[in-house]
This record gives C-alpha cells, structure tokens and sequence, in this order.
C-alpha cells in the first residue's frame, strides 16, 4: 500500500491536469476526448466470451500480454529464492491469478499505454495485482482505495479530487496517471534502482532511503525493510516472470486483446449511470465496472470536469441517443 508521500513536485500535478483536460469535441452537454484510447472496435476485449463467438480466439501477437512482454525490464531473478517462493505461491492457486489477470481486462490496455508514454518499465502495469487484484472498489483497513490502493493524503498530493460523492482514486484515469506520475519520480529519487522504487511505493520513500543508510547499501535484497515490503518486490517479479513466459510455468493467461476497451465522456449536466445505460443501451453494470468513483447510487456531480468511461465499442451509440439521457 502506498505511504502518503513526504513531498510532491508540482510538475506532476500540473502534467495530470493538463493531459486530463485535454482537446474535446462537444456534444450536446457532453464532450469525448481526442485522446488515443479511443477505438471503433465492436469486440469486447475482456470478456471472452463475448468475442469468441464473433472472431475466435485471438493470436498471442494480438494480446495485451504480448506487448507487456515485450517491454519487461527488470531482471526477475525467477532464480532467487525469494522469488521463486512468490511463482510457487501464484502457481499453487492458478485459477485465482487467471481471475485476477482477468479481472485487469478493462483496465490493462490503457495502464500499459500510460507506462509506455512515461518510458517505465511495463513491470509497473502489474502492480495493481499485488495491491488491488484490478478491483477499483478494493478499500484497505488503513484507508487505501482503488486499482492503485491510494492514501488520501496522496491523492489529494496528486491532485486526484476525493469529496462527498466522489472518490477519483477509483478513478481509472486519475489514479493511474497518478500512481505513475509517483512512481516517476520515485525512479529518479533513487537514480532507476527499481527495486526501490517500487519497494518505497510499498513502505514510503523515506523508510527505504533509512534503509539504505543504516544498511550502507543500495541492494534492495540486503536492506532491512517491513516484511510485507520484502514480499511486495518479489512478489512483482514473480508475477513479471510468469507473463514474460508462461508456457514455462505452464500457466494461461486470459485472452485480452492489446486495444483499448474505453473511451472518456466529459459531462458537464448531472446524470446518473441508470439513465445513460437505458438511454444509450450500455450495461449498467459495465458502466459501474469503468465508472465506480461515483458513490450515492452512480450519480455524477451537477459541475464541470466530470467525465464517464464507456466501452469504445458504444460510444456512436451515446451519441445517437444522448438528446433521450434524463438529466
């Protein structure tokens, strides 16, 4: 879980603003962002089973696994003990890490285009499978919230917007711009020794650096860290090695093909997540899949900067029907 950071280089703030914000083309009370995620796709690209029957099985060039393998980093050593106890762990439950690798479908594309944008390691894309298993609804006891399990104190540090009715570190595209942008500068704090980095996303910054100092070394496996940080790392690495190759593992990974799934809807009226599914003929249950940052039934704020998520695939159809959305 991320410690609330020590300091904050307005720089990122000012990059998440100006990147959400964006060009917009209007539409009637709502806007859709020119941004690159947007698609035509008609073929849903987290649920297979939807897209079976229309195109089969995709070819392993054409999944989001292919090109996050591709881009893998960091050295994994899948021969160390401390990561191979992780790879045994996730192999001894092999259903559960499909339905969390699963569970990433919506989400995924879009997280590894956001690493790739900032030059990280696509390692990174993985971390919400230790932190939330790509629930944006996951909530700790400590208080940490969404795919990226964010401290409030660093959300608000990071400019992502919590208040009554609305929580953006649930928020796909706030807090993963967010969580990047922290994970950046955590990169260069410690001079792209990214064990550390993601070590000190895990236990705080400042904890890490202690570390280094009273252990007189930089090596992340010789510093004397929290157990669950310990853990944390490896962990990672783990679950990197078995995506850059699972057939050595013997493990499947679920068919999610490399485009993307959503597309941002700015609004700028009130309306609920109800009232744009019957309108427009979007699952309502898809549309709290992509839009859980909205609390009190779903509703979005009567105030500009608000924005909904809907599957690429949907979007003409809002656009046809949005004079029949209540708001």
């Amino acid at each position: 879980m991320i410690s609330p950071m020590q300091y904050l280089i307005n720089r990122s703030k000012n990059i998440l603003f100006h990147v959400l914000c964006g060009s917009l083309i209007v539409w009637c009370g709502f806007t859709i962002g020119t941004t690159d995620w947007t698609s035509n796709s008609d073929m849903s690209i987290f649920d297979s089973a939807s897209s079976a029957g229309k195109v089969g099985t995709p070819k392993s060039g054409q999944l989001i696994w292919s090109s996050i393998s591709s881009e893998l980093k960091l050295d994994h050593k899948a021969q160390s003990a401390q990561v191979k106890a992780e790879i045994h762990k996730l192999l001894a439950e092999p259903n559960k890490l499909y339905s969390i690798l699963k569970a990433a479908g919506p989400y995924i594309y879009f997280i590894h285009k956001e690493t790739q944008a900032r030059g990280l390691p696509a390692e990174l894309a993985l971390i919400p499978v230790i932190e939330s298993e790509y629930n944006p609804n996951d909530h700790s006891n400590k208080g940490a919230t969404g795919l990226w399990q964010l401290m409030p104190q660093t959300a608000t540090e990071l400019g992502i917007k919590v208040r009554s009715g609305y929580d953006g570190r649930r928020n796909i595209i706030a807090s993963t711009k967010g969580a990047l942008a922290y994970f950046n500068d955590l990169g260069n704090s410690f001079n792209g020794n990214w064990y550390l980095a993601i070590a000190a996303y895990n236990s705080g910054q400042g904890r890490v650096e202690h570390a280094e100092k009273r252990n007189n070394t930089d090596n992340f496996w010789d510093l004397s860290l929290p157990s669950e940080t310990k853990h944390y790392v490896p962990k990672l690495l783990a679950v990197a090695a078995i995506v850059k190759n699972p057939e050595k593992y013997g493990v499947q990974l679920p068919p999610i093909q490399n485009q993307p799934y959503f597309a941002e809807v700015k609004v700028k009226k009130s309306v609920s997540l109800t009232s744009v599914a019957k309108s427009s003929g979007i699952d309502v249950a898809v549309l709290h899949t992509l839009n859980p940052d909205y609390n009190h039934g779903g509703s979005v704020p009567n105030k500009n900067g608000y924005s909904l998520l809907v599957p690429v695939n949907k979007v003409s159809a809002l656009k046809a029907r949005l004079s029949s959305v209540v708001i």
